[in-house]
Protein backbone atom coordinates (compact mmCIF):
# COMPACT_ATOMS: atom_id res chain seq x y z
CA UNK A 1 0.00 0.00 0.00
CA UNK A 2 1.61 3.16 -1.01
CA UNK A 3 2.19 6.09 1.67
CA UNK A 4 -1.06 8.12 0.35
CA UNK A 5 -3.43 5.12 0.61
CA UNK A 6 -1.82 4.52 4.40
CA UNK A 7 -2.43 8.07 5.16
CA UNK A 8 -5.93 7.71 3.97
CA UNK A 9 -6.82 4.24 5.37
CA UNK A 10 -5.77 5.87 8.93
CA UNK A 11 -7.97 8.90 8.50
CA UNK A 12 -10.77 6.87 7.49
CA UNK A 13 -10.48 4.96 10.86
CA UNK A 14 -9.98 8.60 12.78
CA UNK A 15 -13.64 9.57 10.85
CA UNK A 16 -14.75 6.20 12.11
CA UNK A 17 -14.64 8.15 15.98
CA UNK A 18 -16.97 8.00 18.12
CA UNK A 19 -16.33 11.52 19.35
CA UNK A 20 -17.42 14.54 17.43
CA UNK A 21 -14.14 16.75 18.03
CA UNK A 22 -12.03 13.88 16.65
CA UNK A 23 -14.01 13.44 13.50
CA UNK A 24 -13.98 16.96 12.89
CA UNK A 25 -10.29 17.59 13.31
CA UNK A 26 -10.06 14.53 10.86
CA UNK A 27 -12.16 16.39 7.86
CA UNK A 28 -9.37 19.09 6.70
CA UNK A 29 -6.85 16.11 6.87
CA UNK A 30 -9.45 14.38 4.88
CA UNK A 31 -10.42 17.24 2.24
CA UNK A 32 -6.37 17.48 1.89
CA UNK A 33 -5.73 13.91 1.21
CA UNK A 34 -8.51 13.69 -1.59
CA UNK A 35 -6.88 16.70 -3.09
CA UNK A 36 -3.42 14.96 -3.58
CA UNK A 37 -2.88 13.69 -7.12
CA UNK A 38 -0.39 10.31 -6.08
CA UNK A 39 -4.15 9.73 -3.88
CA UNK A 40 -6.28 10.20 -6.03
CA UNK A 41 -4.08 7.48 -9.04
CA UNK A 42 -4.19 5.28 -6.25
CA UNK A 43 -8.01 5.54 -5.11
CA UNK A 44 -8.54 5.04 -9.28
CA UNK A 45 -6.27 2.11 -9.60
CA UNK A 46 -7.79 0.35 -7.07
CA UNK A 47 -11.11 1.16 -7.77
CA UNK A 48 -10.49 0.01 -11.59
CA UNK A 49 -8.47 -2.92 -10.97
CA UNK A 50 -11.55 -4.68 -8.67
CA UNK A 51 -9.49 -5.95 -6.54
CA UNK A 52 -11.22 -6.56 -2.91
CA UNK A 53 -8.64 -5.59 -0.46
CA UNK A 54 -7.27 -2.92 -1.85
CA UNK A 55 -8.95 0.77 -0.18
CA UNK A 56 -10.71 2.09 -3.38
CA UNK A 57 -13.55 5.36 -3.87
CA UNK A 58 -16.38 2.66 -2.62
CA UNK A 59 -14.61 1.81 0.83
CA UNK A 60 -13.99 5.30 1.33
CA UNK A 61 -17.38 6.17 0.59
CA UNK A 62 -18.69 3.79 2.84
CA UNK A 63 -16.64 4.86 5.61
CA UNK A 64 -17.94 8.77 4.61
CA UNK A 65 -21.28 7.64 4.57
CA UNK A 66 -21.00 6.33 8.19
CA UNK A 67 -19.58 9.39 8.89
CA UNK A 68 -22.45 11.68 7.83
CA UNK A 69 -24.62 9.40 9.56
CA UNK A 70 -23.33 9.62 13.18
CA UNK A 71 -22.79 13.44 12.39
CA UNK A 72 -26.77 13.28 11.32
CA UNK A 73 -27.28 11.66 15.06
CA UNK A 74 -25.21 13.70 17.05
CA UNK A 75 -27.08 16.85 15.37
CA UNK A 76 -30.13 15.38 16.07
CA UNK A 77 -29.34 14.78 19.57
CA UNK A 78 -28.65 18.52 20.04
CA UNK A 79 -31.40 20.74 22.07
CA UNK A 80 -33.88 22.13 19.02
CA UNK A 81 -34.66 25.12 21.68
CA UNK A 82 -31.19 26.44 21.97
CA UNK A 83 -29.96 30.04 21.15
CA UNK A 84 -29.77 31.44 17.78
CA UNK A 85 -25.70 31.71 17.83
CA UNK A 86 -26.23 27.48 18.09
CA UNK A 87 -28.62 27.27 15.93
CA UNK A 88 -26.66 28.69 13.10
CA UNK A 89 -23.71 26.84 14.21
CA UNK A 90 -25.26 23.36 13.81
CA UNK A 91 -26.64 25.05 10.80
CA UNK A 92 -23.35 25.63 9.24
CA UNK A 93 -21.83 21.98 10.41
CA UNK A 94 -24.81 20.47 8.78
CA UNK A 95 -24.35 22.02 5.16
CA UNK A 96 -20.63 21.05 5.86
CA UNK A 97 -20.68 17.54 6.23
CA UNK A 98 -23.59 17.24 3.05
CA UNK A 99 -20.66 19.51 0.98
CA UNK A 100 -18.08 17.32 2.11
CA UNK A 101 -19.87 14.35 0.52
CA UNK A 102 -21.36 15.71 -2.94
CA UNK A 103 -17.08 17.16 -2.84
CA UNK A 104 -16.19 13.39 -2.71
CA UNK A 105 -19.07 12.14 -4.84
CA UNK A 106 -17.37 14.64 -7.64
CA UNK A 107 -13.75 13.83 -6.65
CA UNK A 108 -14.44 9.95 -7.15
CA UNK A 109 -16.51 10.97 -10.22
CA UNK A 110 -14.47 13.31 -12.17
CA UNK A 111 -12.24 11.57 -14.27
CA UNK A 112 -14.81 8.81 -15.08
CA UNK A 113 -17.66 7.12 -12.52
CA UNK A 114 -15.74 5.13 -10.33
CA UNK A 115 -18.30 5.06 -7.56
CA UNK A 116 -21.13 2.17 -8.12
CA UNK A 117 -24.76 3.80 -8.87
CA UNK A 118 -26.54 1.52 -6.32
CA UNK A 119 -24.35 3.21 -3.44
CA UNK A 120 -24.88 6.69 -4.60
CA UNK A 121 -28.66 6.21 -5.27
CA UNK A 122 -29.05 4.67 -1.70
CA UNK A 123 -27.28 7.08 -0.48
CA UNK A 124 -29.84 9.61 -1.88
CA UNK A 125 -32.66 7.88 -1.13
CA UNK A 126 -31.95 7.58 2.36
CA UNK A 127 -31.99 11.10 2.79
CA UNK A 128 -35.00 11.96 0.73
CA UNK A 129 -37.18 9.42 2.50
CA UNK A 130 -36.18 10.76 5.76
CA UNK A 131 -37.76 14.36 7.05
CA UNK A 132 -35.37 15.50 8.86
CA UNK A 133 -32.60 14.53 6.62
CA UNK A 134 -34.05 15.80 3.35
CA UNK A 135 -34.87 19.02 4.59
CA UNK A 136 -31.01 19.47 5.95
CA UNK A 137 -29.64 17.92 2.73
CA UNK A 138 -32.56 17.55 0.01
CA UNK A 139 -30.99 20.28 -2.00
CA UNK A 140 -27.74 18.66 -2.39
CA UNK A 141 -29.03 15.48 -3.02
CA UNK A 142 -30.79 16.48 -5.74
CA UNK A 143 -27.65 17.74 -6.87
CA UNK A 144 -25.87 14.70 -7.05
CA UNK A 145 -28.64 13.05 -8.70
CA UNK A 146 -28.75 14.98 -11.25
CA UNK A 147 -25.30 16.21 -11.85
CA UNK A 148 -23.63 12.97 -10.51
CA UNK A 149 -25.67 10.57 -11.46
CA UNK A 150 -28.07 11.19 -14.01
CA UNK A 151 -25.67 12.96 -16.66
CA UNK A 152 -23.57 9.72 -16.57
CA UNK A 153 -24.04 7.29 -19.10
CA UNK A 154 -22.54 4.41 -17.83
CA UNK A 155 -25.33 4.41 -14.84
CA UNK A 156 -28.32 4.69 -16.78
CA UNK A 157 -27.80 0.81 -17.12
CA UNK A 158 -26.66 0.04 -13.55
CA UNK A 159 -30.41 1.72 -12.60
CA UNK A 160 -33.04 -1.03 -12.96
CA UNK A 161 -36.17 -0.61 -14.80
CA UNK A 162 -38.16 -0.63 -10.95
CA UNK A 163 -36.09 2.70 -10.42
CA UNK A 164 -36.71 4.30 -13.71
CA UNK A 165 -40.64 3.68 -13.26
CA UNK A 166 -40.03 5.78 -9.85
CA UNK A 167 -40.79 3.23 -7.42
CA UNK A 168 -37.74 3.69 -5.86
CA UNK A 169 -39.13 7.57 -4.64
CA UNK A 170 -42.61 6.44 -3.69
CA UNK A 171 -41.61 6.63 0.86
CA UNK A 172 -41.86 3.23 2.37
Amino acid sequence: MSLALHDLLICCRRLENEKPVERRKEIENFKRLLRDSETVLQLDRNSDSKQGKQLNWDAVFSVLQKYFQKEMKNLQLTKPNASASTQTTRQKKMQEVGSLVKYFIRCANRRGPRLKCQELLIYVLEIIRDPTSCAAYGSDCSSILLKDILSVRKYWCEISQQQWSGNIFKPT
